[in-house]
């Protein structure tokens, strides 16, 4: 080979060295991963491409090429060492050792780091050694390996926590005080029962386990299961209804379920059941049941006997109180009139008794009804007085009463329990009272909002100890022991006081001392009236009424009754005819064609409902009064809702049989 020869391999040579050197330059330089190339004799970087620059914030290349690695990473890197000694290291061991690949901390200009991923090769120039660096931002990278370590972590600590819940209520299903049981929902198969089911079944848990449902189900039942398993199988519950279990001994006894379906961990449907055997329930609901209609059996006999003993009791009081109301009507001799006012007055404290253990037993079994009607005050005051201020002054003693500002105005109530609960108070009073006085004071009061009506009776009587005060509202319950000796009484009237006050949503306070006096202080909450006042049951004084050619029939079976009320109607002129019998009356009725008739009910042959009823056949317009002892609320229920035109109980007074007739004939 010439030497031109020579020279124009060697120029091709040089040229082919060349493109190859500009070739991976250029690669170099378009790398998307950083690359530096750092001369180990100094430590300072020769060579760089962009993306090194960009990576750092680094403004050139010239600017980068001034920069050693201490100088693009933090002081100390994570793992405690500075920076600066650990790259010598590494370099050192890459030439030493060969390639290096390791996790670095890169810093920017701006001082924010970064992690990389570096790779450091050894090329050796001459005596010296380069070192090509490459490096690549991990920050995603680290970022995404956190999260995946939080999440393995956190799907550690649920799993952690599922398990504590599913222990949790493993334990609380197996202890919980009813049966549960879960079963497959074709094969009826139990797949897992509770100690409790097991329990009342008599089983236990393993044999359960090898047995279904319809071995603890009577035959009787099975049409009502498969309505239960359709029933499931179209809404996903069922229950809760109540069937039969066989025990193991054989016995059978009752149960209430109800279930849900779920889907096992294998997808098979079951049946999540829970059980209660409620054989103790029934016990207890029985002996509920069993106390209940003896309760009511007891309180309907406590009834009749009060009804009956009332009944017995009234028909002799209503000849004693008539004859002597009679007596007084006729009487001239001033001797006389004041031993039948004596006896007058002892037979209606006996009747007062008897009403005070009727309105007791009514308020005891919550059959008193109030009524809501429109009454004057003044005129309830006035028929208090007039009873109680003979009985005053007969003991020396006043009776006074004060309207504040509450007479003329009308009032909406139960003007008969609001008298009863005043006169109860002022009798006591005025029993009690052996000097000095009582006295009675009214006044519109509004409390907390409340319109009402405020009653004091104030006495300056024998008074009361703290001891008495406090058991003064209860049942037959009187101050002390010579109390009742010296002055009687039942001990009722106080605690039927308080419980009308109460029925009216009224409060009642008393405030006493002894040898000084008692004051009582009522509020009743009742509403103003706007209609003309009448008071039920008050009493008019009036003599007997002109009823000359009026016919009047009287149903009465006691023969002293009715010469009783044949004294008492004489003198009204009216032509009077009389039937010991309903059947005599229907028949009397029919023949003398009456304009009233006064039917007793309890009478021999036929009673007065019966007679009522033939009666109204007859006529639909005749007034019919029932003239009875029957007083209990349910028996005056019972007349009117026949069709009774009135009720006049017995004992009555003779101004209420006048006042009764009046109404009904004019």
């Amino acid at each position: 080979m010439t030497l031109e020869e020579e020279n124009k391999q060697l120029k091709r040579e040089l040229q082919n060295t060349q493109q190859e050197r500009d070739r991976y330059k250029k690669l170099f330089d378009i790398s998307a991963d950083p690359l530096s190339i750092l001369d180990a004799s100094t430590g300072k970087f020769i060579e760089c491409n962009h993306a090194a620059t960009t990576m750092h914030g680094v403004e050139s290349k010239a600017a980068f090429l001034s920069l050693s690695p201490a100088d693009i990473s933090p002081e100390i890197q994570p793992c405690g060492q500075f920076s600066n000694d650990l790259a010598l290291e590494h370099i050192g061991k890459t030439i030493n050792q060969g390639p290096q690949i390791f996790q670095w901390e890169h810093s920017r200009l701006d001082g924010t780091t970064f992690p990389c991923l570096v790779s450091l090769t050894a090329i050796p120039v001459d005596d010296n050694f380069h070192v090509l660096a490459t490096w690549r931002d991990i920050s995603t990278l680290i970022h995404t390996q956190n999260q995946l370590e939080k999440a393995l972590s956190d799907a550690k600590n649920f799993e952690i926590a599922y398990q504590n819940e599913k222990e949790k209520f493993e334990q609380f299903v197996n202890l919980a005080p009813v049966g549960i049981a879960i079963n497959d929902l074709q094969t009826g198969a139990f797949t897992y029962v509770n100690k409790e089911f097991g329990r009342f079944t008599g089983y236990n848990i393993d044999e359960l386990n090898r047995m279904d449902y319809w071995q603890l189900t009577p035959d009787k039942y099975k049409e009502q299961e498969y309505q239960q398993l359709a029933l499931m199988k179209e809404e996903g519950r069922y229950g809760p209804y109540q069937k039969e279990y066989i025990h193991r001994d054989g016995h059978i006894y009752p149960v209430l379920l109800s279930g849900v379906r779920i889907k096992a961990t294998d997808g098979k449907d079951c049946i999540w059941s829970v059980v209660q055997d409620i054989s103790e329930q029934q016990n207890v609901e029985k002996a509920l049941k069993d106390a209940k209609e003896q309760a009511e059996s007891a309180n309907k006999a406590k009834s009749l006997f009060l009804s009956n003993m009332s009944h017995e009791i009234r028909t002799p009081m209503n000849s004693i109180l008539g004859t002597l109301q009679l007596l007084k009507r006729d009487t001239t001799e001033t001797k006389h009139d004041r031993l039948i006012t004596n006896a007058l007055y002892s037979a209606n404290a006996l009747l007062k008794i008897i009403n005070d253990i009727l309105d007791y037993s009514k308020i005891e079994s919550n059959q008193l009804d109030l009524e809501n009607v429109d009454f004057s005050l003044e005129a309830v005051a006035e028929s208090i007085m007039s009873d109680m201020l003979p009985i005053a002054s007969s003991k020396g003693i006043s009776l006074r009463v004060n309207f504040k500002n509450a007479d003329s105005k009308l009032w909406k109530g139960d003007p008969v329990r609001i008298r009863q609960v005043i006169m109860n108070l002022v009798s006591n009073a005025v029993k009690f009272t052996e000097s000095g006085g009582v006295k009675i004071q009214f006044n519109e009061k509004r409390r907390e909002n409340v319109e009402g009506l405020l009653i004091k009776v104030s006495d300056t009587g024998i008074g009361m100890s703290k001891e008495a005060v406090g058991t003064l509202f209860e049942r037959f319950t009187q101050a002390d022991a010579s109390v009742t000796r010296k002055f009687g009484g039942t001990g009722l009237g106080m605690s039927i006081t308080n419980n009308l006050v109460s029925l009216m949503n009224g409060d009642i306070r008393v405030a006493s001392t002894e040898g000084i006096g008692t004051t009582f202080t009522v509020f009743i909450p009742l509403q103003s009236a706007t209609q003309d006042p009448t008071l039920a049951n008050s009493k008019q004084t009036m003599g007997p009424p002109n009823l000359a050619g009026k016919v009047i029939v009287i149903a009465e079976d006691n023969e002293i009754n009715r010469e009783l009320v044949k004294s008492m109607l004489e003198p009204t002129g009216a032509q009077l005819y009389f039937a010991e019998n309903g059947k005599v009356a229907v028949d009397l009725v029919e023949e003398v064609k009456p304009d009233i008739v006064l039917m007793d009910i309890q009478m021999p042959v036929m009673d007065g409902k019966d007679a009522f009823r033939l009666i109204r056949q007859q006529d639909l317009n005749i007034p019919v009064l029932a003239l009875t002892a029957n007083v209990m609320s349910q028996d005056i229920e019972e007349y009117k809702a026949l069709g009774f035109t009135g009720h006049l109980g017995k004992p009555f007074d003779i101004q209420c049989l006048y006042t009764c007739l009046a109404v009904h004939l004019f």
